[in-house]
């Protein structure tokens, strides 16, 4: 499966060399690309009768906002966008609650929760759907049956530039694991991460991590633990590394530090880099509902996202787009080609899903407890 998926990979990074521009001018039947089918003129007027679009998902606005935005433009009969970030597992049990009642819920999910999206699938709540823009798209992006990704989010360090020696600036695990090591003292409890008992999200990166660590897993966590405060969501953990509450902070989500990096000030103090020895990168799902009121504006939606111009959009919002024809020059952070640029596809991690992962859950937190020295 690994060499297959370095294969994959490598073939899409060669691909990004050559640009399509996907989705361009779809906001009329007369402006299709040329790859569109010649029925989807019906999905764009069956779309104008419809009231918008309800998304539920753990997307903050202001990912959102030049996604919707760009939307806006090309189809402005579609007013109305609501996106309500409701965390993982909140959003697939709202939709199931609301299901069961036959009451309309939301057209689209947009969920970092790889296991949540299978159940979803298995659930018969995924409307299977072959996007046009398919073609284009990585083969480890989609599944076949409906569930799409909308981004490749890194999991990434960040440290205090002021508060932390210049010496001691991490760039690796390896790095905050000597630390821990030499400098135990110091550092107890002023080093974070994603609390893996909190929810799937941080569990998921935690595992795929120790999957990956194979036998050199305990160890390492071990070490990380030792020196560790675990937080529940990544803005939490950028404010109190700005702050000085905490010194360093690792797999916190690019995606609540990327588009903080603005604010005024912030990178005099706040410094942020990939990790060198295996960086995380979570694959964010999208995929279509059978319950939702606005079916064809959902296709839309879901079309427009994984087109060239809705990926150059997802960018621009600080969620990693990953079609290999956005250029790094088109998007203020990174892509998922940046990301095989520079740090080689040997030192990606895909966190997507595993069956197993769920089978070792259990003994795989009680483990992660005792090295985070978490007691319930």
């Amino acid at each position: 499966m690994q060499i297959v998926r370095k294969v994959l990979l490598l073939g899409m990074v060669l691909l990004g060399v050559a640009r399509v521009d996907a989705g361009q001018g779809a906001g009329s039947a007369d402006n299709l690309p040329a790859y569109y089918p010649q029925d989807y003129g019906q999905i764009i007027e069956a779309s104008k009768g419809e009231d918008g679009l309800l998304i539920y998902g753990n997307i903050a606005e202001y990912n959102w906002r030049y996604i919707i935005q760009g939307f806006k433009e090309k189809y402005p009969w579609v007013e109305n966008v609501q996106s309500l970030d409701l965390g993982p597992s909140t959003s697939f049990e709202r939709y199931y609650a609301e299901s069961s009642i036959d009451k309309a819920s939301a057209d689209m999910m947009a969920v970092a929760s790889p296991e949540g999206f299978h159940r979803f699938k298995t659930k018969d709540g995924l409307q299977p759907y072959t996007s046009p823009e398919q073609p284009y798209l990585p083969e480890w992006s989609y599944d076949g049956n409906g569930i799409y990704t909308i981004s490749t989010d890194p999991m990434v360090i960040i440290y205090n530039k002021l508060a932390m020696p210049e010496d001691d600036w991490p760039d690796s695990l390896e790095d905050i694991a000597e630390l821990a090591e030499e400098k135990q003292g110091f550092y107890r409890d002023r080093v974070t991460t994603y609390d893996a008992t909190s929810h799937s999200f941080a569990y998921d990166i935690h595992w795929t991590v120790g999957q990956r660590n194979g036998d050199k897993a305990a160890s390492l966590f071990n070490h990380l633990g030792s020196i560790t405060r675990a937080e529940s969501g990544a803005a939490t953990m950028v404010e109190k590394v700005t702050s000085g509450e905490y010194l360093a902070g690792y797999f916190v989500s690019g995606i609540g530090v990327f588009p903080r990096m603005a604010d005024a000030g912030r990178d005099k103090i706040l410094g942020w880099s990939l990790i060198e020895d295996g960086t995380p990168v979570f694959i964010r799902s999208i995929g279509l509902t059978k319950n939702g009121a606005n079916p064809n504006t959902a296709r839309l939606f879901l079309d427009y996202v994984l087109s060239h111009e809705g990926q150059v959009a997802v960018g621009k919002g600080g969620l990693t787009p990953y079609r290999p024809d956005v250029g790094r020059d088109e998007v203020p952070y990174a892509s998922y080609r940046s990301l095989v640029e520079d740090l080689g596809e040997d030192r990606i991690i895909l966190v997507d899903y595993q069956p197993e992962s769920s089978e070792q859950r259990d003994d795989f937190l009680a483990e992660w407890r005792k090295a985070f020295r978490i007691k319930n």
